[in-house]
């Protein structure tokens, strides 16, 4: 063999495992995807006009199947819950809400930065805007409730009332995740346009039974009622549920978001 050649073949190896160990070198790390399952808020820092301040408030939000959802009581506003589709991004979750307390949204879309802790996750979101022309940036941290799974797991828009319900323009979101579920619903009684919301525990048999445990909710005495369900898996995107109240037996169906 050409010595020349050699020497050349040498070199190229050379080149070859520098260049190889390069790229292993500056490979960037991926971020693990955050774990479906329910969060508690354990408190958020608000900082707007240069001034901060820490909120503590019983809020839920739930992660499963690409899809979020909360709720909470809005000191000032009232009612406040909404949802729609989560797509994880290497620490970054972009959330398009479809829907609140007030009815279908569109065209909204926020990067939501997220830090996972051994307790749950921070989430940072910088120059939220509102309506009124406010600007505000926001630190929640937040502490995992569950990350039990269930065939029911999902985010889920009330299809069917029978017998029928409240009112003709009874709506109702359901999201079931982390052992955990949060419902939102509104109506229109007496003239008056109304609009609720819960979230608590809920416990599944294996013989198609569930128990919802109250936690919080915009109803008075919610807190620690127990509810009795009897769910069934229609198909992959339907379920219905029955219960009773005040001696009726009602069942809701519901459709996949």
């Amino acid at each position: 063999m050409n010595l020349k050649h050699l020497t050349l073949g040498f070199a190229v190896l050379f080149l070859v495992a520098c260049s190889n160990e390069e790229v292993s070198f500056i490979a960037i790390t991926e971020v693990p995807a955050l774990p479906d399952g329910a969060y508690l808020l354990k408190d958020v820092e608000v900082t707007e006009n240069g001034e901060v301040i820490v909120l503590l408030r019983d809020q839920i939000k739930i992660y499963t199947n690409n899809r979020f959802m909360f709720a909470f009581m809005h000191k000032e506003l009232g009612v406040d819950a909404g949802a729609g589709i989560a797509t994880w991004n290497n620490g970054i979750m972009i959330e398009e809400p479809i829907v609140n307390h007030n009815g279908p949204l569109e065209g909204l879309s926020f990067d939501v930065a997220i830090k996972q802790t051994d307790s749950g996750f921070i989430q940072s979101i910088k120059a939220l805007k509102y309506e009124d022309g406010r600007s505000l940036d926001m630190i929640e941290t937040w502490d995992t409730a569950s990350t039990d799974v269930s065939p029911f797991d999902g985010l889920w828009q009330l299809e069917s009332a029978s017998p029928t319900a409240l009112s003709n323009d009874f709506t109702e979101i359901k999201m079931i995740g982390g052992g955990h579920y949060i419902w939102t619903n509104r109506f229109t009684l007496v003239g008056e346009r109304q609009k609720n919301f819960g979230f608590g525990k809920i416990n599944f048999s294996s013989d198609g039974q569930a128990t919802q445990i109250g936690m919080v909710s915009s109803n008075d005495d919610y807190t620690g009622t127990q509810q009795n369900l009897s769910m069934s898996l229609i198909d992959e995107n339907h379920f219905s549920q029955t219960f009773t109240m005040n001696g009726t037996a009602i069942t809701y169906r519901y459709t996949r978001m």
